[in-house]
């Protein structure tokens, strides 16, 4: 049986192409499906419900805005001293819970043992405290250390370490090996190196003072830095637009002058401690300018604590009593067509009724000049004379004394004080003028001032008519460029005739030479002024308190040089004198030493008013110094340019003692490294080691001299250069706008 073959049929081309085809067709459906799906799934992730937040938990993984802190203004004396600064200090904890690979506590009981009485020894020599304290302490921390729960790492040792005492303990025994475990933090602190001086002035920038008042420019605009993580905990700065540097705040240069500052307040002290007075205050300005360059306001409490806390040279306004007759002999000379030579009737008895008031003075005087009348500061004789020239027409003796110009508040720029209580007779009752008003207010009661008033009265005398309004700032800063400066800001260019301010001058230089204020009569200089004496009113109303006794203002103004004025000065000294006490309660003798403390000093310091020494012919004495350490003599004679002569040592035998020398060593120094500081760390360090500064730059400490190491004095003039330090190179931040 034959077998008969099957021919396959051919497949159709077309039919093997179209399946082709439809399978292609179903996976770019299938893709198309999956890509749609993912891109949906990437929007829904990104622009959903939860894509903010995943993309800001994306980004704070990878970038972080990194702030910088701006550093807060300093705030100087008028040469340049720092008032106020941000010092460095650094708060000291000890890690000692770290373990190694094997599970071990690095700080193991044989380093701990080696190392416990040498660190106690160290930190008692540093700290101060005794070395049980720091044996128990460090204990401790050790037993702390092994324990188990919170509170057993980074546990605190010393707080607010400063610069010196940091790289002190880096060199302490343990502390300067990794099983030291030691840590520091960088703050801080607002630091005052002259202590509580001009406390209440420079203030707080919560409350009040110049911390307060020109806190804005002080603290500056804090900037900030894109940055993006490399690995662990390894950030550095990208390029970005959100980038910006920090503005530091502007330094503030104040007009005080430490060493005047600092006898006005010593002065001040020690007056109301002697006197148990219950406040004062002592202001020096200088006549050219108005600029204030002490300003004390001290107050005596209850407690009999003295503290600074109160702005009595602005805020407190009184009767300014005896002090206010310049302003009447102004106007007796001014607009009454009087002469300092005219003879005036004061009593001989000291009491008289002038127009209807009862009128007394502290001693009699009798009939005198216009200038004697000043100078023995009759009650009676102001009194009469501005009765005579001014009852008619009352009100020009009040227009008079407001187109001085102190008729508006005694404010020092951001200081603002209290306007004065002038009554005036155009309001009648209701302003409490009477038929005595103007009788009082000739000698200064029925009005009230504050001692600001009262100095720039007398500050126009001394510079020739020209009424300043005070100021305490001169200028804003930024580094050595100045900001914004204070011009001295004259309220009235000349308040009487360069005639009536020359008459003026004469009287008051008379007072010191022959009045009241005898006190301030020296051989050195010569001083003009006028005391003051005035009772003052009681919270219940009159002069007489529930004891019996009074509370009294005694106050001393006046200027120096008398023939040059270059400064003016206020006293003024509130106390209680009950019956019986033995305090005094005047001017003269109350304000009195204050003021003459001041300008001992002020005669003391400026070499300017200061007679100089002339220097006699010929060299001065031989300095002979012992035989012994050389090398250090020789560094001492550089220091202070003494030349040296050869000299052979001769041995002289003798029983009877010739002479005696004292000698004193100088307090040598060694000067510390500030070199790789910033500016704050460096004039922290450098004054806190009793040098001045004087600095050039920004950045960096790269230059110094003294030099490290190099011997000095304290009160030398340190120089510090600065320059920037090279800022790592940023990368280039490609993702910046990308989201994830």
């Amino acid at each position: 049986m034959s077998k008969k073959r099957i021919k396959a049929a051919n497949p159709n081309p077309q039919h093997v192409k179209q399946s082709i085809l439809n399978r292609v067709g179903w996976l770019y459906v299938f893709f198309f499906l999956f890509g749609l799906g993912i891109t949906i799934q990437i929007i829904a992730t990104q622009y959903g419900p939860n894509g903010k937040p995943l993309s800001n938990l994306s980004e704070s993984k990878c970038f972080k805005i990194k702030p910088i802190e701006s550093l807060r203004g300093n705030i100087l004396s008028h040469d340049g001293k720092i008032l106020a600064t941000d010092a460095p200090y650094y708060n000291i904890r000890l890690d000692w819970a770290i373990r190694d690979r094997k599970g071990n506590f690095i700080l193991n009981d044989s380093i701990f043992n080696a190392n416990l009485f040498p660190l106690a020894d160290s930190l008692s020599a540093l700290f101060g405290e005794s070395r049980a304290y720091y044996v128990n302490k460090l204990r401790d921390i050790r037993t702390r250390a092994r324990g188990t729960g919170s509170g057993r790492r980074n546990i605190e040792l010393a707080n607010k370490v400063n610069q010196i005492e940091l790289d002190r303990l880096k060199n302490f025994p343990l502390l300067n090996e990794e099983a030291g475990g030691m840590k520091s933090t960088k703050d801080t602190l607002r630091y005052k190196p002259f202590g509580t001086l001009a406390g209440y002035t420079l203030g707080n920038p919560r409350s009040h003072g110049l911390e307060y008042y020109y806190n804005d420019a002080l603290s500056g605009v804090d900037g900030q830095n894109l940055t993006v993580r490399l690995v662990g905990n390894t950030w550095i700065p990208v390029l970005d637009t959100i980038n910006r540097e920090a503005q530091n705040g502007y330094d503030v240069v104040t007009t005080i002058d430490v060493d005047l500052q600092d006898v006005a307040e010593t002065a001040l002290r020690k007056q109301l401690s002697d006197n148990q007075a219950m406040w004062g205050t002592a202001v020096v300005m200088e006549v050219a300018t108005g600029e204030i360059r002490a300003m004390a306001n001290l107050t005596h409490n209850r407690d009999g604590s003295i503290t600074d806390n109160y702005n009595y040279a602005i805020l407190s306004r009184n009767e300014p009593g005896s002090t206010f007759k310049l302003v009447s002999l102004m106007a007796m000379l001014e607009q009454g067509g009087m002469k300092i030579t005219d003879m005036v009737d004061c009593d001989a008895d000291g009491n008289a009724v002038v127009y209807k008031s009862v009128i007394q003075d502290s001693h009699a005087v009798g009939k005198v000049t216009v200038k004697e009348m000043m100078e023995q500061s009759s009650n009676i004789g102001f009194a009469r004379c501005i009765e005579d020239i001014y009852r008619e027409n009352q009100t020009r003796f009040t227009d008079f004394i407001d187109s001085l110009g102190i008729n508006q508040r005694a404010s020092i720029q951001q200081f603002e004080g209290y306007m004065p209580i002038i009554k005036d007779p155009r309001l009648g009752h209701r302003n409490d003028w009477n038929d005595m008003t103007l009788t009082k207010m000739a000698y200064g009661y029925a009005l009230e001032l504050s001692p600001m008033h009262t100095l720039m009265l007398y500050n126009a005398v001394a510079s020739g008519g020209k009424l300043f309004a005070p100021i305490i700032v001169k200028e804003l800063r930024n580094g050595t460029e100045v900001v914004e400066q204070y011009e001295p800001n004259v309220i009235n260019p000349q308040i009487c005739s360069p005639a009536t301010i020359a008459a003026i001058r004469e009287c008051l230089e008379g007072v010191v030479e022959n009045g009241t204020a005898t006190l301030l009569k020296n051989d050195n200089y010569r001083v003009a002024g006028k005391t003051g004496t005035a009772q003052m009113v009681q919270a219940t109303g009159g002069y007489t308190a529930s004891d019996g006794g009074r509370d009294y203002l005694g106050t001393l103004v006046g200027y120096f040089p008398a023939e040059s004025p270059k400064y003016t000065c206020i006293v003024a000294i509130k106390t209680h004198h009950a019956p019986g006490s033995r305090n005094t309660y005047y001017g003269g003798t109350l304000a009195g030493p204050v003021f003459k403390a001041i300008t001992d000093r002020i005669y003391a310091l400026d070499n300017e008013w200061r007679q100089r020494v002339t220097p006699t012919s010929g060299n001065g004495a031989e300095v002979v110094v012992k035989l012994g350490a050389d090398e250090q003599v020789l560094v001492a004679e550089q220091k202070l340019g003494v030349s040296q002569k050869p000299y052979t040592p001769q041995t002289i035998e003798s029983k009877q003692v010739i002479d005696t020398m004292e000698l004193y060593e100088k307090d040598w120094k060694v000067m510390p490294s500030v070199m790789g500081m910033g500016l704050r760390d460096a004039i922290y360090t450098l004054e806190r080691n009793g040098l001045s500064v004087e600095f050039e730059g920004i950045g960096e400490v790269i230059e110094q001299t003294p030099l490290p190491d190099e011997l000095y004095l304290s009160g030398e003039k340190a120089k510090i250069r600065l320059a920037p330090r090279p800022e790592p190179k940023p990368q280039e931040n490609k993702k910046k706008n990308s989201k994830i």
